[in-house]
Order: structure tokens, then C-alpha cells, then sequence
């Protein structure tokens, strides 16, 4: 390929940048989902505030910045909406007001808690034999105990069991990926408690696509040891795994290596880790490594349900698949599938393949989140554990498991 086509795919390729204006109001709330705040521009804490680890450098100033850290940090950053009251935040995120205003947000701190110490942890060969060094693991378990005792603290204050965890994609920066989640959460009535795993991309260069494709698989170690503190954690009854975009390569990375680390001690993988719902909105993963994945490796098991949100018009996987030679997990569509593909997502029960057709040119990747249908699903299923099957998700099923949704998508409230 010409170097100048690298270098265009390159510049064309925003792939997750948002604006972050807020989707259309998603209509998918009763009054009783996001009851009214009557608190003026004030944000009580429990809804204002995010837990987060990630695996950025610092920048200077306490900010994160785009490139690698070889040790985790975990903390808290707290979220404001800027242009509306929370009370009108409240009625745009539950469809009861269609005005004009889009939602606008801004990080108000960011306060780092805990540093783990950087990986690979230092040891030393004698005679052979692999010592680890005693003093960085003691360290690290350190850490480990902080974080698993300051998310049960905020469990026990939230009164709720359920972790929302949430995996950026390709260009956001760590800002970028917090208000993806508040937005994604607030969908949800505010439910459980929401965790930002932030890796390192947003670089503005040329070449940031393919170099964040590195960034991706340096971050799933970390990933994984995310999930099993988060698993080891007293109080956690259940972990909501999104991943967008590139993201979606990491957790789906990570939670193989996880699942395969679970058949050979003779585990359980939902058992283990409690996953039970895997939400995954455009995937750029190559279509045939997911495939191996889902039924070859039977990825599919280790989880209540896998959601899968696809657009075929999806612009940034495009030429994703451009730039790689393969089509992208994210923009296949049943017509499309070979009959080998059909077979294999027919065997993968547990999979549910959602097309998203009439996402709008700016929303075409981001749909997550801009599109109201979406939005709304994605929120009804943290809310509930729903299926597409179930009264809440009404769904229009195309074959198998394949459905599709649409702006005009609206989830039933089943009670309060």
C-alpha cells in the first residue's frame, strides 16, 4: 500500500473522538427511573462521581496523559454537567424534555488514591531458579488490598453490588472516556457503580491508530488484573462489562486469557468472575479471530449474555478493515456472512447481534451513546440483565440471533 494511503487512512480515522454534546433524549424512562434532583445546579456526590483505573502516564498538574504507565492508578473523578440543572438533566436523560440543549460536561477533579507498583514486578535468576522480589510483591498486594477496600466502601455507600465497568476506544483521552461513561450510566437510572478502565490512546499524530493498536495490548494484563481484584472484592455481586471500539480488543483479549485460566483450574468462569452481561458497541476486531473466539474457543459460555451492537456503515471500521484486510467484527450484517460465518453465530446462543441501521454520518461509530435507541438499550440492560428476548428489550428479530433497533426503540420499565 502507497505510504500516502497509510498516512490518510491515518488522518480520517477520529475513530471514537466524540463531541460530547449528548445523544437525543432516549425516551426510555418512566418517572420513577431518574426521579426529579430538586438540588438547582448542585450534583449530589453519588451521582457526580466515578471510580477509575487506568494505565496512562501523568502529564503534569495531576492530568493524565496519552502514552503508557507501567503501573495502575486507581481514584475518583468526579463528573458536572455544565449547561442545564440536574433536574433538567434528569427529564433530557428520561426523554420528558425535547428542547434543544444537549448535555455538557466537564471534569471537576480527578484525585488519585492509589498507585500499584509497575509491572513486571523485579525479580532475579539464581541457579535457574525465578525469585520474585518479596519487597514489590508485598507492595502490590498492598495496593491491591487499597483498591478492594476502597470499591467495597463504595459499594456499601451506593447500596448496590453491581460494577459498571466501562472501556474506552481508540483517540479518547482520559477526560473523553469519563463523560462516555457518565452518559452511559446516567441511561441506566444510575445504576450500580461505575468504573472507568482508561488506557492510554488520544495521541493527535499520524500514525496514532496503528501505535494505539500496540497501547491496546500492552493494557490487557492491566485489564485483567482490574477483573480480578474486582472479583476478589467483598460486596461485588455482579460486573457489567462495556467496551467500545478498540476497547472492545482488550476486554475481549483479556477475558479469553481469563477464561482459559479458569478451564485449566477447573473453575467457572461466571462463578469467578461474575460476569454476567458483556456489552460490546462497535468492535473493531477482526471478524474472523471473533468468530474463533465465540465457538471455536467457546468464549460464549463464560458469560450471562454477549450484546453486540453492529453497523455495516460504520465509516471508522471501514476503513479500519481497510487498513488491516479484514472486515471488522463491528460492520457485519447477516446478508454479508458467508455460510460458515452463519453457522457460527447461529451457534452462539448466548450472542446477540444488534443492527443499528439508521445511526446518523456523525454517529455512525459512536452510536453507543448519540443514537437514542441504543443508549436506551444499553441503559435498560445494566438497569435490568434483560435479554432482547424479555418484555423489557422489545427488539425486532431478524434471524437467529441477529435483531435490530432504531430510533424509535423504547425499553418497558417494569416497575419502579
Amino acid at each position: 500500500m502507497n505510504k500516502l494511503w497509510i498516512i490518510c487512512l491515518c488522518l480520517t480515522l477520529p475513530a471514537c473522538v466524540s463531541t460530547y454534546t449528548g445523544a437525543i433524549a432516549p425516551n426510555a424512562w418512566d418517572e420513577t427511573a431518574l426521579p426529579s434532583i430538586d438540588t438547582g445546579m448542585a450534583q449530589p456526590e453519588d451521582r457526580s462521581t466515578l471510580l477509575y483505573i487506568t494505565d496512562r502516564n501523568t502529564a503534569g498538574s495531576g492530568e493524565y496523559g496519552t502514552s503508557r504507565s507501567s503501573s495502575m492508578a486507581f481514584g475518583r473523578v468526579g463528573i458536572e454537567v455544565t449547561n442545564m440543572t440536574m433536574p433538567a438533566y434528569s427529564a433530557y436523560m428520561s426523554g420528558r424534555s425535547q428542547g434543544l440543549a444537549r448535555p455538557r460536561y466537564r471534569t471537576a477533579y480527578v484525585e488519585e488514591q492509589i498507585r500499584f507498583p509497575g509491572t513486571p514486578l523485579p525479580f532475579s535468576i539464581e541457579n535457574s531458579a525465578f525469585t520474585p522480589d518479596q519487597s514489590a510483591i508485598g507492595a502490590y498486594l498492598e495496593a491491591g488490598a487499597g483498591f478492594s477496600a476502597a470499591l467495597s466502601s463504595e459499594i456499601r455507600r451506593r447500596g448496590s453490588g453491581q460494577i459498571v465497568l466501562f472501556v474506552h476506544g481508540f483517540n479518547n483521552d482520559f477526560a473523553a472516556g469519563a463523560f462516555n461513561l457518565y452518559e452511559l450510566w446516567a441511561a441506566s437510572g444510575w445504576s450500580g457503580v461505575p468504573v472507568l478502565f482508561s488506557w492510554p490512546t488520544g495521541e493527535p499524530n499520524l500514525f496514532s491508530y496503528v501505535g494505539d493498536t500496540q497501547d491496546s495490548e500492552f493494557s490487557v494484563f492491566h485489564f485483567k488484573e482490574t477483573l480480578r481484584l474486582m472479583a476478589s472484592t467483598e460486596g461485588v455481586e455482579e460486573i457489567v462489562v462495556i467496551a467500545h471500539s478498540r476497547g472492545a480488543l482488550i476486554a475481549t483479549t483479556a477475558l479469553r486469557e481469563l477464561l482459559i485460566e479458569s478451564r485449566g483450574s477447573g473453575l467457572s468462569m461466571r462463578n469467578a468472575y461474575r460476569i454476567n452481561t458483556l456489552i460490546l458497541a462497535a468492535p473493531d476486531i477482526d471478524l474472523g479471530v471473533m468468530e474463533q473466539r465465540l465457538v471455536a474457543e467457546m468464549f460464549s459460555i463464560g458469560f450471562g449474555q454477549i450484546n453486540v451492537y453492529i453497523n455495516p456503515y460504520d465509516r471508522a471500521l471501514g476503513l479500519s478493515g481497510f487498513l488491516f484486510g479484514s472486515t471488522r467484527f463491528g460492520a457485519a450484517r447477516p446478508d454479508q456472512l458467508s455460510p460458515e460465518s452463519r453457522a457460527v453465530f447461529r451457534g452462539a446462543e448466548a450472542v446477540h447481534f444488534i443492527l443499528v441501521e439508521d445511526a446518523s454520518a456523525a454517529a455512525r461509530h459512536n452510536y453507543f451513546r448519540l443514537h437514542p435507541g441504543v443508549l436506551s438499550d444499553i441503559g435498560i440492560t445494566i438497569r435490568t440483565g434483560a435479554s432482547p428476548a424479555d418484555p423489557e428489550r422489545p427488539l425486532e428479530r431478524l434471524e437467529f440471533n441477529f435483531w435490530q433497533i432504531d430510533r424509535n426503540y423504547t425499553p418497558v420499565m417494569s416497575g419502579g
